[in-house]
């Protein structure tokens, strides 16, 4: 099939948005579907990744979170048409509605949708923008939720897309073999977008109760970056206990998976939890904030898997699950307890095949 995926942001943007995209798209292109990814940049180009082509198109408004794209709309208007289906992701970005609004390609929506904005700014907008969200979730033929959490949520504000909704958990695979070096000390992994929402705040004030030699690796960019190192500075906090490593590259991403001790994730919000869901997998010791993603994760993984969930905002109980889980042993799980991407493809592709027009077959005369 042909299939049109239009995202905000897309690898080597680093985002939770952005990890689903690619590792779907880059599956689809391997079970044999011809995808184009249309998203939005500073500046227009094509370039192909993983067997994807990428059309990015230059941002006519470039705020952080309201990104904007008139070329977009432009293309989506005029092009739409060689796609069998539009593949919009995230509610929270701008970039679904030319997917919605500019053509009668069928559509299939991710919403990654987390019912508010995450500063006080877009969580006063967000009840303004409904109206608008609500035009995308009604244009759109399936609603792909990872959860059965962000389905409910999804009901409470939209119900009358119910029966159009169904639950796709995102996947998981085994992480590449990594050679890695003997290190001193015991690593906590923090990965994703650095958002306020994400609470690495609280993972850093509990670094002030851990042992010297626990430090944290906090993979990932993003508008928090600067206070968030100017607060380990004041805690007396330096690159010996609390590292930031911005983006890295695949190779350099699967080093850190392979030395951490154990892999802490306290963000308020999450349609699904990705990296909770690949540190399980990779039978990482795993601290989590007790939201709703974060307890279906821990349900599907089922018992023996080493996680604990905790309230961020309680500073000594995040430091003793911290603790506890970076000194205990990595788990031997055998079977992935978790979907893997293959699982998700082929859910993914009985839906385009549900939404997309059939195809006529003519016989001639006589054959």
């Amino acid at each position: 099939m042909r299939i049109g995926v239009v995202t905000n942001a897309y690898h080597p943007d680093i985002g939770g948005v952005e990890t689903h995209a690619r590792r779907l798209c880059a599956a689809l292109v391997a079970a044999g579907d011809q995808i184009e990814v249309l998203t939005q940049h500073a500046a227009g180009s094509e370039e192909e990744i993983d067997g994807v082509l990428v059309r990015r198109f230059p941002l006519t408004v470039a705020a952080a979170n309201y990104r904007f794209s008139v070329p977009l709309w432009r293309w989506l208007r005029r092009h739409a048409g060689r796609y069998d289906v539009l593949h919009a992701h995230s509610y929270h970005a701008l970039a679904a509605l030319p997917a919605a609004l500019t053509n009668s390609t069928p559509l299939v929506f991710t919403p990654h949708y987390h019912g508010t904005g995450h500063s006080r700014l877009r969580a006063a907008l967000h009840p303004i923008y409904r109206p608008v969200g609500r035009r995308v979730v009604a244009r759109a033929a399936r609603i792909i939720c990872v959860t059965r959490a962000e389905r409910e949520l999804l009901i409470q504000h939209f119900p009358e897309a119910r029966e159009r909704m169904v639950v796709v958990p995102n996947g998981t695979d085994p992480l590449p073999v990594a050679t890695v070096a003997a290190e001193e000390g015991r690593s906590l992994l923090c990965v994703g977008r650095l958002e306020r929402y994400k609470r690495v705040d609280r993972v850093i004030r509990a670094m002030v109760h851990l042992p010297a030699d626990h430090r944290l690796d906090v993979v990932g960019s993003g508008p928090a970056g600067d206070e968030l190192e100017q607060l380990a500075r004041r805690l007396g906090l330096g690159p010996e206990r609390v590292t930031f490593h911005g983006r890295l590259p695949d190779d350099a991403f699967a080093v850190r998976m392979a030395t951490a001790a154990a892999l802490v994730s306290a963000s308020e919000h999450e349609a699904f939890g990705m990296a909770v869901a690949d540190a399980l997998t990779a039978g990482i010791p795993t601290v989590a904030s007790f939201i709703p993603a974060h307890r279906e994760l821990a349900a599907m993984a089922g018992p023996g898997v080493p996680l604990w969930l905790v309230n961020p905002d309680d500073e000594a109980a995040l430091a003793e699950a911290l603790l506890t889980a970076a000194e205990a042993e990595r788990a031997t799980l055998g079977r992935n307890p978790l979907p893997t991407w293959h699982d998700v493809v082929v859910a993914t592709r009985e839906i385009y095949a549900g939404v997309a027009p059939p195809v006529r077959v003519i016989q001639q005369a006589g054959r």
